[in-house]
């Protein structure tokens, strides 16, 4: 058998068999037969021509060999590929007296080639690459010059290798050799073209000057790799067939060897990017896993292993129906076989918690075959997601809600930026000041919707403000651009980040007051009114009291008196002259003095109120005048009295007065107190006392109009009475009233 040193020997079971000129064969033996389902020996005997009689390429081989050729085939037979080397046999004249042959089975070694060329798209399946190949480095450059040299070097003078590039599909010039001594030779002016890619023989030619070319095809595994040209002087005249057969043995072995190293080299840079995508896969925040063709989990990155999950050398399904469940898994399985591919949300039950996961699996084929290879299962924790995407949605939902109100409003409500460009307003808002529809707000400052009074307020108090608090309420103006100016309730406030709390936006709205300053007027004008009336009211009470007041001094008083005068005289004659009459006489003299201190405390009731020493003084002279002899002890606390008009105090004057007279008469106190002091703007005075209190619901009845009578007065002056009793005893009663007059509804 020839074997050049370049060649690339056939590794795998052999077979060694021989026949003779008319096929018969006379040699079968080797370790190759029992994967062929051919016993030793039992091919002996037979013709071979019949044997492969409906074998077309093999009754070819047979022939070539029984012709005197030697060769070298490789072809499928029964589920195997066989290398089979014919060398036909001679006797010493030369004549063919049978053929010798050697099949070698290289089923595994192809298989082993073809996984190496696939290995840059199976990283994940290549775990068990050879360690010598993952670090052997080629230089490309020399194994080119090599190529090109070796198939020269024989039979020429100068070589060029053509490599075919696969981008573009195309020939380039990669390496050049010329014999030493050797005269320039002129470059083939035809240039190899890849869409002859089916050239196996070589092609000579000759030039204009005489030099012969050679185009000798670079193919293995059917492939072609590229070309060498090589050429020599027109002195050493064409090339023989013999030059020629020789020049092709070595094209072939060379593109074996190219072959070979780039598939070492397809190999190292698949097992380097084997290596980045396991680091890569490594350090993923995802879950990463790889499924063989047979379901089996053959790669996890840690991810999957910090949550619990062990899947590693399991049955997919298996694992994935445990964690999500058996609907979903079969989900999956249908949609990787009738799509290729599944994608979506997953709830994942894990051995502490459960949580959400994306998956993303789909299937992983080889992208020159299309032959499966497994598949690949990606998923990523979005439980937070999810839940900041619901939280989104109903902030969105509401924000669409805000949006709404905001747009529906007829405030002018509107936001600018912190240089005090506006960003927006609000239909209503524009509707009220009269804004043109089409006038682009984002074109406009602040200062363009304020009055010259509503600037001045937002340059000294708004704007500060706000800087200082983060808001502000008042009212000012707002420019109309319809009519005169007006009048707003403002809210204004800084707008925030949620995360980092810094102000990015000016928010602020303004409502019309016109009708509440309308209002206001009105209500004014109607107080001033009433507060008149109510002051007119109380001067011709004063002034009625004050008549009543000396028409019963004048008149009964001073009748009364001489009566009591004359029945004191009538006593003392009595008690000399007749003492039994005195019993008829005393309780009549007691009765006139009775009706005398009545009359007078009368005439003391009806005295208008002293107020230049304010509420507080004339309530301390009342109660002393009122308790004066009862044992009671009183007191009026009037440090926080208010400053309001006489007409209020006087009305508050008679309503405390009553409440004391109520105390003497009524509540049997050993203690009263009395407390002058402001409330909303307006006078309070509240009487307790420690006394019985009141029993049973107080009724208006015919001269008992005391507690109906404050409330009445407090009512008209537009405030309030209120009687409070205590379960241990005693009663309080507060009245208050404002501070100036108001109506009431």
């Amino acid at each position: 058998m020839r074997q050049t040193p370049d060649a690339s020997p056939a590794v795998g079971p052999q077979v060694v068999f021989a026949f003779d000129t008319t096929g018969r064969c006379t040699l079968s033996t080797g370790s190759g037969l029992g994967p062929l389902h051919v016993k030793p020996g039992e091919l002996v005997g037979q013709n071979l021509f019949d044997v492969y009689r409906d074998d077309v390429d093999g009754l070819a081989a047979l022939r070539r060999a029984l012709a005197g050729e030697s060769f070298t085939l490789e072809r499928e037979f029964l589920g195997r590929q066989l290398a089979i080397y014919y060398e036909p046999s001679r006797d010493e004249e030369g004549r063919v007296t049978g053929v010798l042959g050697v099949t070698t089975d290289v089923t595994e070694q192809r298989r082993i080639e073809r996984e190496v060329h696939a290995a840059r798209h199976q990283a994940t399946l290549l775990a068990d690459i050879s360690a010598a190949l993952a670090q052997e480095t080629l230089d490309p450059d020399a194994l080119l010059l090599l190529v090109a040299r070796s198939v020269a070097e024989p039979v020429a003078d100068a070589g060029t290798a053509w490599l075919r590039i696969e981008v573009g599909d195309r020939l380039e010039p990669r390496a050049r050799w010329c014999r030493d001594g050797a005269p320039e030779l002129l470059e083939r002016d035809v240039t190899p073209d890849v869409v002859d890619v089916r050239a196996t023989e070589p092609t000579p030619a000759t030039g204009v000057d005489g030099t012969a070319y050679v185009r000798v095809p670079l193919r293995s595994r059917g492939l072609l790799l590229g070309f060498v040209d090589v050429a020599r002087t027109a002195e050493r005249g064409a090339f023989t067939d013999a030059e020629l057969d020789l020049v092709t043995e070595i094209a072939r072995r060379c593109a074996l060897s190219l072959d070979n190293a780039r598939l070492l080299e397809a190999q190292r840079v698949a097992h380097e990017e084997l290596i980045r995508f396991g680091a890569l896969a490594d350090a993923s925040d995802n879950l990463v896993g790889i499924v063989d063709v047979d379901d089996r989990v053959v790669y996890v990155n840690p991810k999957v292993l910090s949550y619990g999950i062990d899947a590693l050398s399991r049955d997919v399904w298996a694992t994935a129906g445990a964690i999500i469940g058996e609907e979903e898994t079969k989900a999956i399985r249908r949609g990787l076989e009738s799509e290729g591919r599944w994608s979506g949300d997953l709830r994942l039950t894990l051995p502490d918690r459960t949580v959400v996961g994306q998956l993303d699996a789909h299937l992983l084929t080889h992208p020159e075959t299309g032959a499966a290879l497994g598949s690949a299962w990606i998923a990523k924790d979005v439980t937070d997601l999810r839940m900041t995407e619901a939280a989104l949605r109903e902030a969105n939902t509401d924000l669409k809600q805000y949006k709404a109100l905001v747009e529906a409003s007829p405030d002018f409500i509107a936001i600018a930026g912190l240089d005090g460009a506006v960003k927006y307003v609000n239909p209503g808002g524009r509707e009220l000041i009269g804004l043109d529809p089409a006038v682009d707000v984002a074109e406009t400052t602040i200062l363009d919707y304020l009055t010259p009074r509503g600037v001045q307020a937002s340059l000294e108090t708004e704007q500060p403000a706000v800087v200082a608090e983060g808001h502000w309420e008042g009212e000012s103006t707002l420019r109309n651009h319809r009519g005169p100016a007006i009048p707003v309730a403002i809210a204004s406030f800084l707008m925030r980040d949620v995360e980092t709390g810094e102000p990015f936006a000016l928010a602020t709205v303004q409502r019309d007051i016109s009708e509440r300053l309308a209002a206001e007027r009105s209500m004014r004008e109607l107080i001033e009114q009433r507060q008149a009336l109510l002051s007119r009211l109380v001067d011709a009470q004063d002034a009625e009291r004050t008549r009543i007041a000396a028409d019963v001094h004048d008149d009964p008083v001073q009748a009364l008196a001489a009566v009591d005068l004359r029945l004191g005289l009538m006593e003392r004659r009595l008690r000399e002259r007749a003492p039994d009459l005195l019993e008829t006489l005393v309780p009549l003299q007691a009765s006139v003095s009775g009706a005398t201190e009545r009359l007078r405390a009368l005439l003391f009731d009806l005295e208008p109120p002293d107020l230049e020493a304010g509420l507080t003084g004339a309530l301390r002279r009342a109660a002393e005048e009122i308790f004066e002899g009862t044992g009671t002890i009183w007191s009026v606390d009037g440090d926080e009295e208010p400053e309001v008009p006489d007409t209020v105090r006087a009305i508050a004057y008679r309503i405390a007065k009553e409440m004391l007279n109520n105390a003497r008469k009524h509540a049997e106190a050993h203690q009263v107190t009395v407390v002058v002091g402001g409330r909303d703007g307006g006078l309070e005075v509240s009487v307790a006392d420690d006394g019985v209190g009141i029993g049973e619901p107080v009724r208006q009845t015919p001269g008992h109009r005391g507690l109906f009578t404050m409330q009445d007065r407090a009512e008209i002056a537009g405030g309030w009475c209120r009687l409070d009793t205590h379960a241990g005893g005693g009663t309080t009663v507060t009245t208050w009233l404002p501070g100036t007059a108001r109506i009431s509804w």
